[in-house]
C-alpha cells in the first residue's frame, strides 16, 4: 500500500517536471525570436521559406538564385512552400515567432503523447540544446522529428491515415522523415498503412495545384530533383560518410554507405515485426529511425541533430538505467551538445570538436548502442530487464 501511495504522489511531481521542460522549450523559442527581431538580425532560413510561398504563387522557379532577398537556395518541396503560407502572409516578426514556436511545440507535443511523464521529462531534457540550436537557425528539423514521432503515436492509436499523413508531410519537408514509414510496414496494419501512404503522398504532391498550374508544378519538381542530385556531391558533412572522409582525406561514395544503412534498418524492422506488441521495442525502433535519419544522411549538419538527439532521448528514457547507457548519453551531451556551444572556447571547439566531426562520432556511437539494445530485446534467451517504472 505504501509503495502504491508513493507512486501516486510521484505522478503529479513528474507531470510538473514534464510541464517545466515543455515551458522551457517554448520559452527558448520565444526568447530566440525576440533576440532576432529586436536585434534586427534577419533569419536567412526563415526568409528563404517565406519567399518560397511568394515564388510558388507567382509561378517563379523555386530553386533559382535570389541574391537580393536570400543568401542560399530553397531546397524543400513545392508542397512545403505552400504549407508555409500561414507563416508567410503575416508580418515578418509574427511569422518568425509562429514558425519557431510551432517547431518547439510540435516536438514537445510528440514527446508528451509518446512517453510517460518521467520518460518525456528526460527525453525533452536530453534534446533541449539541440532543439535550441535548430530554433536559433529557424530550421524545420524540430518539426521533422515531431512528425516522425507522430507516426508511431498515430499507429499505436490505430489512426493509420494520420500516421501516413505524418510520413507524407515529413517527406514533403525533407526526404529523410520518410524513414518513419518503416514503422507502419512492420505494424499489423501494414497494408492499410501502405495504401494510406500512397494516398497521402499523392495529395501532398498535388497540393500546390491550389495556387499554380500543372505545367508549372511539373517544372518545379524537375528543378527540385536536379537540385537534390547536385547536393549528393557534398562532402565532409556530419554523417558516417563525412567522418570517413575526414579520416582518409578524400571523398567516399555515398550510395554504398546509405544502402547499408537502409538494408540494416529494414532487416531489423522485419525481424522485429513479430514483436510489435512490445511497447519498448516500438520505441527503440523509432529511436533507431530518428538516428538513422542523421547518421546516414549525407546532408546532415549541426542543426539537423535535434532529430538524432530526440532518438537518443527516447532510447535512454524508456530503458532501465545502466552505466554504459548513462556514459553514452553523457558523452553525447558533453561532446555533441555542450561541446558545440560558447561554453567551450572557440579555438578548442573548432580544432577538437568541429573539425574532427566529434558530434557525428558520438551520434554514430549512440546509433550502435540502440541497435545493440534492439537485438538484445529480440533475443528470447537474453531479454532486457523490465524497467521498474512503466513506460
Amino acid at each position: 500500500m505504501r509503495e502504491a501511495g508513493t507512486r501516486r504522489s510521484t505522478v503529479p511531481t513528474l507531470i510538473r517536471a514534464r510541464s517545466g521542460l515543455v515551458a522551457l522549450h517554448l520559452l527558448a523559442a520565444v526568447v530566440v525570436t525576440a533576440q532576432q527581431t529586436l536585434g534586427h538580425a534577419q533569419s536567412n532560413n526563415y526568409q528563404i521559406f517565406r519567399e518560397s510561398f511568394v515564388h510558388l504563387v507567382q509561378g517563379v522557379n523555386l530553386y533559382a538564385q535570389f541574391p537580393t532577398t536570400q543568401f542560399d537556395l530553397f531546397k524543400y518541396s513545392p508542397t512545403f512552400a505552400l504549407l508555409f503560407a500561414p507563416f508567410a502572409i503575416v508580418p515578418y516578426s509574427v511569422g518568425l515567432l509562429l514558425w519557431n514556436v510551432t517547431n518547439a511545440a510540435a516536438l514537445c507535443t510528440a514527446m508528451v503523447l509518446l512517453l510517460t511523464p518521467r520518460a518525456a521529462t528526460w527525453a525533452l531534457g536530453i534534446v533541449f540544446l539541440e532543439a535550441l540550436g535548430a530554433v536559433q537557425n529557424s530550421q524545420s528539423n524540430g518539426l521533422c522529428a515531431a512528425l516522425m514521432i507522430f507516426t508511431l503515436v498515430a499507429l499505436e492509436r490505430e489512426h493509420v491515415a494520420l500516421g501516413a499523413a505524418a510520413v507524407a508531410s515529413g517527406a514533403a519537408i525533407k526526404v529523410y522523415p520518410l524513414a518513419s514509414g518503416v514503422l507502419g510496414l512492420v505494424s499489423p496494419k501494414r497494408w492499410s498503412h501502405l495504401l494510406w501512404c500512397v494516398v497521402m503522398g499523392a495529395l501532398c504532391t498535388l497540393l500546390p495545384l491550389l495556387v499554380t498550374s500543372p505545367t508549372t508544378l511539373l517544372e518545379q519538381y524537375r528543378s527540385w530533383i536536379v537540385l537534390q542530385r547536385a547536393d549528393t556531391a557534398k562532402i565532409a558533412m556530419y554523417w558516417i560518410g563525412g567522418v570517413l572522409e575526414r579520416l582518409i582525406g578524400a571523398p567516399v561514395p555515398h550510395a554504398p554507405i546509405q544502402l547499408f544503412g537502409v538494408l540494416w534498418t529494414l532487416l531489423i524492422a522485419w525481424y522485429a515485426q513479430t514483436q510489435w506488441s512490445d511497447a519498448v521495442l516500438r520505441r527503440l525502433l523509432l529511436a533507431s529511425l530518428l538516428l538513422f535519419a542523421v547518421v546516414f544522411n549525407h546532408m546532415s549538419e549541426s542543426p539537423t541533430f535535434v532529430i538524432a538527439f530526440a532518438g537518443v532521448g527516447i532510447w535512454w528514457s524508456v530503458l532501465p538505467r545502466a552505466r554504459w547507457r548513462d556514459a553514452t548519453v553523457l558523452l553525447a551531451l558533453l561532446i555533441g551538445s555542450v561541446g558545440g556551444t560558447d561554453a567551450v572556447p572557440r579555438h578548442i571547439r573548432l580544432a577538437w570538436i568541429v573539425e574532427p566531426r566529434l558530434k557525428a562520432w558520438v551520434t554514430i556511437l549512440a546509433w550502435c548502442a540502440v541497435q545493440y539494445d534492439i537485438l538484445r530485446l529480440l533475443r528470447p534467451a537474453s531479454p532486457l530487464p523490465v524497467a521498474s517504472t512503466p513506460l
